[in-house]
């Protein structure tokens, strides 16, 4: 009972820090959460009460916060405008994020609905075993990343990079440190699918052999080291502020790209991040590259989970990647944010390359009900995406042994799942390429 108490404060204060995030972290500043203390000018002009110790209480201290709403505001600042000059008409100037009287309510519930998620799931994994507790751990960070993405998107419909780049590398160390937390991946060894193995291992050494690299015939841990790096080193130039404009020609494009790359405040993050993934590359596959290969060793060595944490964020960023392609293509508007891009990695580096694809068809369902819903009460056509694929990834998480027990033997060939997914795709460009038609004659 007392356990169960503190994990349920504990995930109070973690949506707390989440509602703060969603403030500081958006492309307009508000000032909801009691942590965000109000600029100079904000205090002079609005007329707001100062915070009280109450409203830092996570939850409960929302209810208390309401006096900060929008008509509070309006009367303390006729108030003080009367009191300082009476022959003027008052000016009421709003805090931004307090404009309204019920700006509490959605913070309040996320915290006291996120706090009950963290304290369920807590009973699920203790009541699997006392290992099961480091799968809640890695599953709350998860969600916590998720909460505060979502939060964002729905303010400003963007997700930042501040969130999504340490949540994809976090992704890939929580895979390493806990080897039994991702599904087993079925590599192919054969064109065929008829001969498949569970090891990464085994796959690079049957791949380098059917192309003649005896270099790495005898050590296939270097091979799958190499692949890994070149993976990581694709994606940290994928988050680069990379401007390649073709109209201007090769030279001067090449010059454009590289003073943007140059002078971007994110490159320097970025190039440390990129560094210090190879070193951890480079750590995991040779100092626990022992010779031993039983099944102990196996379940211990990190290299295994980290290959499927990198099969996950590959997968994610292509799905939605290709999606954002031909999305924009087939309706000449830009169908989907890069936000979203790298957020459908961070929870495939986490939740792996099978999870991610069944949350990329979930993801839509949830959409076109929010979608119905808002074009009933409002007319705006922008709508953030990021929330979708994190309420498919919190589907999937939550009734993943369900999924499992159906999706396992079309998992099992990764060769009838890439057709699929070619497949897919070309019906999406199909049906996108027919909805701009209608749009078209419509008009």
């Amino acid at each position: 009972m007392i356990s169960s108490i503190a994990v349920f404060l504990l995930g109070a204060a973690l949506a707390a820090f989440a509602n703060y995030c969603a403030d500081a972290l958006g492309w307009t500043p508000r000032y909801r959460s009691p942590w965000r203390r109000f600029p100079k000018e904000i205090r002079e002009k609005s007329g707001a009460p100062a915070r009280a110790l109450v409203d830092y209480v996570p939850i409960l201290g929302w209810i208390f916060a309401a006096r900060l709403g929008g008509a509070a505001q309006e009367e303390a600042g006729k108030r003080g405008k009367r009191a300082t000059d009476k022959s003027s008409a008052p000016e009421r100037v709003a805090i931004p994020g307090l404009e309204s009287a019920f700006f509490w309510v959605r913070p309040f519930f996320v915290e006291f609905l996120f706090a009950l998620l963290i304290a369920w799931r807590f009973e699920y994994w203790r009541a699997s075993g006392t290992l099961e507790l480091w799968f809640w751990a890695i599953e709350t960070l998860l969600f916590w990343l998720m909460l505060s993405a979502s939060l964002i998107d729905l303010d400003d419909q963007i997700i930042p990079d501040a969130l999504t780049i340490p949540g994809a590398a976090l992704g890939l160390i929580a895979s390493a440190l806990c080897p039994q937390w991702l599904a087993p991946v079925v590599y192919p060894l054969d064109w065929t699918g008829e001969r498949a193995t569970e090891s990464v291992r085994e796959f690079a050494a049957n791949f380098a052999t059917a192309n003649g690299w005896s270099a790495f015939s005898s050590s296939p841990r270097a091979l799958v080291a190499l692949a890994l790096a070149c993976a990581w080193t694709f994606w940290c130039f994928a988050l680069l502020d990379r401007r390649f404009y073709l109209r201007f020609g090769i030279r001067k494009a090449s010059a454009i790209f590289c003073r943007a790359i140059r002078r971007s405040p994110l490159t320097p993050i970025v190039a440390g991040l990129w560094a210090l993934g190879l070193v951890g590359i480079g750590l995991v596959a040779w100092r626990f590259g022992g010779a031993e290969d039983s099944v102990e060793a196996l379940l211990r060595d990190p290299l295994e989970p980290l290959a499927r944490s990198f099969l996950g964020l590959t997968v994610g960023l292509v799905l939605v990647w290709a999606v954002r392609l031909v999305g924009s293509f087939a309706l000449g508007v830009e169908a989907m944010g890069f936000g979203d891009v790298i957020l459908s990695g961070v929870i495939g580096s986490f939740i792996g390359w099978q999870g991610i694809v069944v949350v990329f068809f979930i993801a839509p369902f949830f959409g076109l009900v929010f979608g119905v819903i808002r074009r009933c009460f409002n007319s705006s056509r922008h709508i953030p995406y990021g929330p979708f694929i994190c309420l498919g990834a919190l589907t999937w998480i939550i009734w993943s042994h369900k999924f499992d027990a159906f999706l396992t033997p079309y998992f099992g060939d990764p060769v009838f799942a890439l057709g699929i997914g070619l497949v897919g795709f070309v019906l999406l460009a199909v049906m996108l390429l027919l909805l701009r038609l209608v749009k078209s004659l419509a008009r």
